[in-house]
């Protein structure tokens, strides 16, 4: 019986070893594949990231990540060129407010991007009239160019094809440290390489403002290469994906453009509330909400 006895037990726990190994093999098939799962994962991920160098030189590096904001990496030219636009932007806005500034300005580096943004913000702010917003950062562009240059070009140098593609060729290189990356492409009426296809304006993604889009970007621009160059071009926004295109020696009608609301990452959407300006919701007839267009615009 002893014997028996002892032979029962060692054959249960035969039995239970032989269920925990098959448990135990079953849970290390499982790992394997979960880690062959985050291994593939993995792999998507960093495919679907999007890296583009670009700016003076091309220096700086831009990654567009399948969800998120774009990444950027400025490097110490762009940093200059944004320091320096942020200086005559700032001046000009402090000869209006007696030398103040916003504190949500001077939290960030004069080399700062979001810098760049919150005295944009500040222009909308401080100057009354889309005009007059107009004005001041159309001034602030031209005085990056020596005003000696400015006239020369025009004077000797006509209005032409190979001109507005000598205008894409400058943008390109040396405009990227405000717009972000670009490349030359086929104006669309004729096919000369006359135009700029941005991927993803960096100024629209940070700033998320239709309206400072408008008037900080788009008529500034416009007007930009016009009085310094003597040149048409028409910049047109996409705000489905945030992509836009600058088109130069035309000019377009684009009216219906700017009737979309602001972005909801809009980083003015509170100085439009505290100005008393139109942001907010309206119900339309099918019983949808979408908000009006934005506050900076006329």
């Amino acid at each position: 019986m002893m014997s028996f006895a002892s032979t029962s037990v060692t054959a249960a726990q035969a039995r239970d070893i032989h269920r925990t190994t098959l448990h135990l093999g079953r849970r290390r098939k499982q790992c394997i594949k979960l880690e062959r799962t985050r291994a593939v994962r993995d792999d998507d991920d960093e495919e679907k990231e999007d890296t583009h160098e670009y700016g003076i030189l091309g220096k700086s590096r831009a990654t567009y990540a399948s969800s998120g904001e774009t990444s950027y990496s400025d490097s110490v030219y762009d940093k200059f060129a944004i320091a320096l636009f942020n200086a005559k932007l700032a001046g000009k806005i402090m000869e209006s407010t007696e030398g103040v500034l916003s504190s949500e300005a001077k939290q960030f580096s004069m080399f700062s991007y979001q810098r760049l943004v919150y005295l944009a913000n500040e222009v909308g702010v401080v100057f009354k009239g889309t005009d007059a917003q107009r004005k001041v950062v159309t001034e602030t562009l031209l005085e990056l160019i020596p005003e000696i240059i400015r006239i020369l070009f025009k004077k000797l140098i006509k209005p032409s094809n190979w001109v507005d593609e000598l205008n894409s060729f400058i943008t390109v290189q040396f405009f990227g440290w405000l717009v972000g990356p670009s490349e030359r492409v086929p104006r669309e009426s004729d096919g000369v390489l006359a135009a700029v296809k941005l991927k993803k304006c960096r100024y629209l993604e940070q700033s998320g403002c239709v309206g400072s889009c408008m008037n900080f970007c788009k008529v500034p621009t416009e007007n930009f290469f016009k009085e310094a160059f003597g040149v048409d071009a028409h910049l047109q926004p996409n705000h489905a994906d945030g992509s836009c295109v600058l088109t130069f020696g035309e000019k377009l009608s684009d009216e219906e453009i700017f009737s979309a609301p602001c972005y909801l990452t809009c980083k003015s959407r509170k100085l439009g509330i505290s100005s008393g300006g139109g942001v907010g919701t309206i119900e339309r007839n099918d019983g949808s909400v979408q908000e009006p267009k934005c506050w900076k615009l006329p």
